[in-house]
């Protein structure tokens, strides 16, 4: 499999098999705005507690627009009594897909069985995924990592277990929890992943994609049905709209790292004012990469007291060839 144009998720119809991963704190509803202007494909809000979306009548996690459509909302939990409530209320939203993320690595997430260490538990995966698709009408996916860590590897059983459920979609990280983001992914548990799928589920691959020579050799060495990208937008916002050139033999973009930033500010200040500083910090430090020099811009926004200060910065800064 290599890019797809006309790709479908169950009902779901898409312009194409390149995702957009959630990113929690990162994929914020500025930066989906932003990300719209150059990805066509399905992309994510950040990921929701279901406890809390039951709870809450409404959320600023899950807010988007009708121009981010297709757009996707991942569920997050292991309290087996909220699934039903929490699936239905991403169904009333008007969201495309629901996620059922098992893998997120982090402590604050994993404490309470939630995330990756629901890899320790694959018949309560079953369970809940089975739940969720109950519950509603749209497609339902699941994220996983390859498992735990190295001696409890089962992507595999998971794969076989989202498809006795009704996933239409598992999308696989290349790396164990334990790893959390370090070291390389490893693709060959995806390939064998594909493998057990056969034609029953579409499995999609993650996990260092940064460039389209990353995303044409993922494509190449798994045979996977798509790709996820996650950190590689938060450096190249664009990136999906370069791979779809390629493989259509479009023309690319003509980027402008001034520009974007800009628009991004421009959405960061409708949203938080004079906070907007904050999430420019936490962005710049991914996007503001690989140019010489570029270096001194992020520190410069590192210690800016306020979006006006970081702004003459960036207007400042000899973006030629950037």
């Amino acid at each position: 499999m290599s890019f797809k144009k006309d790709f479908s998720i169950g009902s779901l119809k898409l312009p194409h098999n390149i995702i957009y991963a959630p990113l929690a704190e990162y994929t914020d509803f500025a930066y989906r705005r932003l990300i719209r202007n150059f990805h066509s494909g399905l992309m994510f809000c950040e990921m929701i507690k279901m406890e809390a979306l039951v709870r809450e009548k409404s959320t600023k996690l899950l807010k988007y627009t009708k121009n981010m459509l297709p757009i996707g909302a991942q569920l997050l939990g292991s309290n087996l009594s909220v699934v039903t409530d929490a699936a239905k209320k991403i169904e009333d939203l008007g969201f495309s897909l629901i996620d059922f993320n098992c893998g997120c690595p982090v402590q604050k997430v994993t404490k309470d069985g939630s995330g990756s260490a629901m890899l320790k538990t694959p018949k309560l995966i079953f369970e809940i995924l089975k739940k969720i698709v109950k519950a509603v009408n749209i497609p339902v996916s699941i994220k996983i990592r390859l498992g735990w860590d190295d001696n409890s590897i089962v992507a595999n059983e998971i794969v076989k277990i989202a498809i006795d459920a009704g996933a239409k979609m598992i999308t696989i990280h290349g790396r164990t929890r334990k790893q959390g983001y370090s070291g390389k992914a490893n693709w060959d548990f995806i390939e064998e992943c594909k493998q057990v799928a056969k034609n029953e589920i579409l499995v999609i691959g993650n996990g260092d994609l940064y460039t389209l020579e990353d995303v044409k050799t993922m494509f190449e060495s798994t045979n996977v049905d798509g790709v996820m990208i996650a950190r590689g937008m938060l450096a190249s916002p664009w990136l999906s709209s370069d791979i779809e050139s390629y493989f259509t033999k479009k023309d690319k973009l003509n980027i402008s790292r001034k520009k974007i930033i800009l628009k991004y500010i421009s959405y960061l200040i409708e949203e938080k004012k004079e906070k907007a500083v904050f999430d420019l910090r936490r962005i710049s430090g991914w996007f503001l990469r690989g140019g010489k020099d570029i270096k001194s811009l992020r520190v410069g926004i590192n210690g800016a007291t306020s979006i006006d200060e970081a702004i003459k910065l960036i207007d400042r800064f000899n973006w030629e060839n950037k």
